[in-house]
């Protein structure tokens, strides 16, 4: 089925909602978007619908007027209480009071098209062939143009952009997104490790696919404090710090477990950083935003949809006839897109990313 006609028209609208929910590495994906109509219509409003976890980051925005925060992950353990039924009326009142003109669904699923329809606002949506959910098309008054199945998930976002008002270039550019004061926490706790300014390594996955075996992360610490003399830290978020200390002492000297942060103290921890590794994650988006380099280990998703977007950047990925699946578990059941990568090959793409960057700033 073809797009239906872009939204944009001669008037500029007056108010704009954001709808990307969820997760916090799509919500950075997505920011590019709301930079381009933050550029392109300085007078408009504009507001962001988003879950709880991804939402202190979003406050950060400059630009942004409103943040409409929504607690869905509990809504949905809890749909019998009374309670759950208020709090998203509540929300979706606000959501109503603002009077938006157009509401740009970002993420492209029920629960979200939904929202944007339930706004009031006329709705616009990805292109049919971009969609997940494609049945969502029918709750959207105009889509974009698409994409194709392996453009970036910033450039779907773009032009989500352009069809709301033309004149947007494609380029993605992300803000800040932390303040001087969550700067000076990060720059807090890298004193108190006494690492200065560090290598960092984010290991944890939310999909058993994407999870590299321990002992070689491991290696990969320790490979990389041997190789370049830089202070290793492990990050971690919720539920990860147990695992972040075991790693941090395995890999041995220079490898330190990282201090706890909020998401905007994340960023600016990031942006103090030699390099990031890690895989297909919401640190490995982070560090793209913040124009941190990285190194990106990549197994069931597609670098050439997710990855970094800085040609300076080194992506460690295992071509299989199997690859880039996107199954949350290996239906092969041995995550060999990933057990084949040796630490040593990804310890090399550190060192190569960080000469790179020494050549450039020399």
């Amino acid at each position: 089925m073809s797009a239906a006609p872009a939204i944009a028209s001669e008037a500029a609208p007056a108010r704009v909602l954001l709808l990307r929910l969820s997760s916090i590495g799509d919500v950075v994906h997505a920011i590019p978007a709301f930079q381009a109509l933050r550029d392109a219509l300085p007078e408009a409003e504009i507001g962001w619908a988003v879950e709880r976890m991804a939402a202190p980051l979003v406050r950060r925005l400059p630009g942004l007027d409103h943040v409409h925060e929504l607690d869905v992950q509990q809504w949905r353990g809890a749909l019998l209480r009374p309670a759950t039924w208020r709090a998203a009326r509540a929300a979706l009142a606000a959501i109503k009071a603002r009077n938006y003109d157009v509401a740009i669904d970002l993420q492209g699923l029920w629960k979200s098209a939904a929202l944007a329809r339930l706004s009031g606002a006329r709705t616009l949506g990805l292109a049919t062939s971009d969609l997940r959910e494609r049945g969502v098309r029918h709750l959207y008054h105009a889509q974009a143009k698409p994409a194709g199945a392996h453009a970036h998930v910033t450039d779907r976002g773009m032009r989500l952009a352009q069809a709301a008002w033309p004149g947007i270039s494609g380029v993605a550019r992300w803000p800040t997104m932390s303040t001087p004061q969550d700067g000076h926490a990060a720059e807090q706790g890298l004193a108190r490790l006494g690492t200065g300014r560090p290598v960092l390594i984010h290991s944890a996955a939310n999909w058993s696919s994407k999870q590299y075996p321990d002992a070689s992360w491991a290696a990969v610490g320790q490979g990389i404090h041997d190789a370049t003399g830089h202070p290793v830290i492990w990050l971690w978020g919720p539920g990860e710090e147990a695992r972040a200390l075991r790693l941090a002492e395995v890999a041995g000297p220079g490898n330190h477990a990282c201090f706890a942060t909020e998401l905007p103290e994340l960023a600016a921890l990031i942006g103090h950083a030699r390099v990031l590794v890690g895989g297909d994650s919401a640190p490995l988006h982070l560090a793209v935003a913040c124009g941190t380099p990285v190194v990106a280990l990549f197994g069931p998703t597609d670098p050439a949809r997710l990855g970094p977007l800085d040609p300076a950047d080194r992506v460690v990925v295992r071509r299989l006839e199997c690859s880039h699946c996107h199954r949350r578990t290996c239906p092969l059941g041995t995550n060999e897109c990933l057990t084949t990568i040796g630490p040593d090959e990804i310890v090399r793409a550190v060192i190569a990313r960080l000469e790179h960057s020494a050549g450039v700033e020399g």
